[in-house]
């Protein structure tokens, strides 16, 4: 089922790695962003990814955050 799109890779650019609303290419289409990526040195890149990654934790912690109030508050 599901697991052979993912192995595919994704829909939205055909990379494999992650999912078609994982997806971060449409983060380039911003023409000037694109040129700064392609000059930029693949360290640079790297240290973006992990930017990324460790906002996308936060994100998801503050998700999680918030589920616990609505929680809380149902209860009394």
């Amino acid at each position: 089922g599901n697991k052979d799109n993912i192995r595919a890779g994704c829909k939205k650019c055909g990379y494999p790695g992650h999912l078609t609303f994982e997806c971060r290419n449409f983060l380039r289409v911003d023409p000037q962003r694109d040129i700064v990526l392609d000059v930029s040195s693949t360290s640079s890149e790297d240290s973006e990814e992990e930017e990324l990654q460790r906002l996308q934790a936060m994100r998801e912690k503050k998700n999680l955050n918030e589920e616990e109030e609505k929680k809380k508050q149902k209860r009394r």
